[in-house]
């Protein structure tokens, strides 16, 4: 247990009571009124309520003996006060509360720490860790009260402590069972893997989409306006529509000279893209490979259909490359767990950014974990399913990482820096539509935040642990090697409040809103093997006018890879039954009013961005519903 300056009082519990409630999350305002009272109260003595709530999480409460609770404040402490003491006494459960009467011969002053300890219990080898939500405590004399939050598991002979401020304190360090999956979560993984359910929309899969607005581009790829006239819908040369902004293009080099295990192939391939006169963004040229030549035909749509569908096929298996490893895997998955080790290692539970950021990390440590372990690893799924193998996804990932900025998932600068973020000019693009309401309503959000704890730049530069958190993930989080560039983005010092706001917007869009873009279609865009396939089976066509039915079939994956690729899928399309979703905090951890009221504001607003969302679905054919608020997590958790 923590020490601290006060004399220690005379104290006991003379009164507890226990209840249960129903809820999956609950705030002090949702549960019944403290009416506990001592029974006969001694004069010169000083009583306090305090109100102990056990999570809704499963396995939760705990059986153990000598569970206690001890206060601190600026007069004095109580000690250990035993809530549970002995085994055939009443235990902890889960979703319950236990309200309890503190008797102390001494006044407290202001309650300023709670601290909750679980010790060893020998007689139970494993199973008794104990998930706190928080503490309320009353001061029956004058009638204050406070809460408490605390939202972590306390394991066998631990203790935690923790400050109902926003601010900085000395603190026990947070526990590694936090960053594990609940145990619904756990059983959820385990059945979904034992019953074999493997349970990006085009737009959000094309995430390295760009304007093409310059000739040196266009002659790389040795398109002509003949070779395309077809296709050019408003009579202008290729070189017009460029200028008017209606040429994309989309270029694989970083797959360029990857391995491929054997008896599979995959292209590098180079697509030009076209908004015709009904706003459709089409294909109009395919590349396979990097280098012109006589051995690299340039596939069009009026070549037979053979040709044009298995030169798609070609593009499409080299953008499920890429996708999973430089737009889903290290953007998402391996950029958080960075932020997310970076404010465990050095910001204190009260801090503020602390309070922000924790609850977009839930999960995200032990899911990156599985997928290492399962999914990355050598000989893994990864491995057994995607043209590029072992050797391959490990090289990829390594340009993938040499070429990592952290803004290429701020939204904001990326479809303005790739030219996409004009929808007069680009139509249909609903993960950039979407996306920047969501990041504009969660910057809002962490604006009205911050400003009740920095009032100035000033605040900011010396905020010291803020400093040490931005200092590690420059450092540690995204070193530079090899040439790459140091901190990837990320700033080795923060300077002002607005370039903390970016990047807390930065990392709470990352974790919720992009990943959920490029995650929860995956199902819909792999689950045909054609449309989208792991992996090709034959190389690249060299010549046009040798494709037919039987070679398109003969790429294509055998039906164990594509099954399995397909389940896969399926399963990472999943939500987590625990699931929090964006606007639901799990545990609110500020008691400020004002940063209260923005939350409040910030669920106001997700829920009108909602609302212009289904009402524009309704004149899709194809609804995109990958970033309406109530299915974009909080975190990433699978």
């Amino acid at each position: 247990m923590a020490s601290y300056n006060v004399p220690e009082g005379r104290c006991t519990v003379c009164k507890r009571d226990q209840k249960h409630y129903y809820e999956d999350c609950v705030d002090s305002t949702t549960l019944e009124q403290f009416k506990l009272t001592a029974d006969a109260k001694k004069p010169d003595h000083f009583y306090y309520g305090v109100r102990i709530v056990t999570g809704a999480e499963a396995f939760s409460g705990t059986p153990d003996s000598d569970i206690y609770v001890s206060l601190v404040g600026s007069k004095g402490c109580t000690g250990k006060l035993l809530i549970v003491q002995g085994w055939f006494s009443s235990a902890v459960s889960t979703q319950s509360y236990d309200d309890l009467v503190v008797e102390s011969d001494k006044d407290l002053g202001e309650l300023l720490v709670v601290i909750l300890g679980n010790p060893q219990n020998w007689m139970l080898s494993a199973g008794s860790a104990w998930f706190v939500d928080f503490v309320e405590c009353i001061d029956l004399q004058t009638k204050r009260k406070q809460e408490f939050p605390c939202y972590h598991w306390i394991n066998d002979g631990d203790a935690i402590s923790f400050t109902s401020k926003t601010g900085i304190d000395d603190r026990v360090s947070i526990l590694p069972s936090d960053e594990e999956f609940g145990a619904v979560r756990t059983l959820d993984f385990l059945e979904n893997a034992l019953t074999g359910k493997g349970t990006m929309m085009l737009k959000a899969k094309l995430a390295s989409i760009e304007a093409l607005n310059d000739f040196e581009k266009l002659a790389t790829a040795l398109v002509t306006t003949a070779m395309v006239h077809e296709s050019l819908v408003r009579g202008l040369s290729l070189e017009d529509e460029m200028m008017a902004g209606h040429i994309y293009i989309c270029d694989y080099k970083i797959l360029d000279g990857l391995p491929c295990k054997d008896g599979w192939f995959c292209a590098a391939p180079i697509c030009l893209l076209y908004v015709n006169k009904k706003k459709d963004l089409i294909p109009i040229a395919i590349q396979l490979k990097q280098k012109p030549g006589s051995d690299n035909p340039i596939f069009l749509p009026t070549d037979n259909w053979a040709d044009w569908t298995l030169a798609k096929m070609y593009y499409q298996s080299a953008c499920t490359q890429y996708h999973q490893i430089a737009t889903h895997y290290l953007p998402c998955h391996a950029a958080t767990e960075v932020y997310g080790m970076g404010v465990m290692r050095n910001l204190p539970d009260a801090h503020p950014i602390f309070k922000l950021l924790r609850p977009h990390f839930r999960y995200t440590m032990a899911i990156n974990t599985k997928g290492r372990l399962k999914l990355m690893n050598d000989g893994g799924t990864v491995d057994r399913t995607f043209a590029i193998g072992g050797e391959g996804r490990r090289q990829l990932m390594y340009r993938g990482g040499m070429a990592y900025n952290i803004h290429c998932t701020n939204i904001k600068r990326s479809v303005q820096e790739r030219g996409v973020d004009d929808p007069n000019i680009l139509p249909g693009y609903y993960y950039r539509d979407d996306g920047l309401k969501i990041w504009n309503a969660i910057e809002d959000y962490i604006t009205d935040v911050l400003n009740e704890f920095y009032s100035s730049d000033g605040d900011v530069k010396n905020d010291p642990e803020l400093q040490n958190f931005a200092r590690d993930i420059y450092t540690n989080g995204f070193p530079g090697h090899h040439g790459s560039q140091q901190g990837h983005g990320f700033p080795n010092v923060i300077e002002t409040k607005t370039q903390l706001v970016e990047l807390c917007t930065l990392i709470i869009f990352t974790a919720s809103a992009q990943h959920a873009a490029v995650n929860f279609g995956q199902y819909e865009i792999y689950s045909f093997s054609p449309n989208s396939p792991a992996g090709l089976r034959l190389p690249a066509p060299t010549v046009k006018g040798e494709a037919n039915l039987k070679t398109i079939l003969d790429a294509l994956p055998d039906i164990d890879t594509a099954g399995l690729a397909i389940a896969v899928a399926h399963m990472l399309s999943q939500y987590s039954p625990d699931e929090c979703f964006l606007g639901s905090f799990y545990g609110e951890r500020f008691g400020e009013k004002k940063v209260q009221c923005a939350v409040t504001k910030f669920v106001k607003t997700l829920a009108n961005i909602e609302d212009k969302i289904k009402e524009r679905n309704k004149s899709l054919d194809v609804p995109y519903e990958y970033l309406l608020p109530s299915k974009v997590p909080n975190t990433i958790a699978i």
